[in-house]
């Protein structure tokens, strides 16, 4: 898997978001968090990408609790397409 697919992967789906925030801006946040090869780091940038996702789905019309189930699918797509990208080792792809 390289970083396009990986981003392709973790947006599936993200209509609502990608309407909201905008297509370049999510694509550019979890490009950076594809990109990023230190876990934990990604991890960070990955919740503030959630945050930031909840914050703009309620601001476009979304109940919390809508918003957060799906910022939470967004948000453990790409925890799995990073760590698919990056295996165990820790060496990217």
């Amino acid at each position: 898997m390289n970083i396009e697919e990986a981003v392709t992967a973790a947006t599936a789906g993200s209509g609502a978001l990608l309407s909201c925030l905008g297509q370049p801006v999510v694509a550019y946040h979890v490009t950076a968090i594809m990109r990023e090869t230190d876990k934990g780091h990604a991890r960070q940038m990955q919740l503030a990408l959630l945050r930031r996702s909840i914050e703009a789905l309620v601001d476009d019309g979304l109940e919390d609790a809508e918003a957060e189930r799906f910022a939470s699918q967004l948000h453990g797509r790409v925890g799995s397409a990073w760590d698919l990208l990056h295996p165990a080792s820790g060496t990217p792809h």
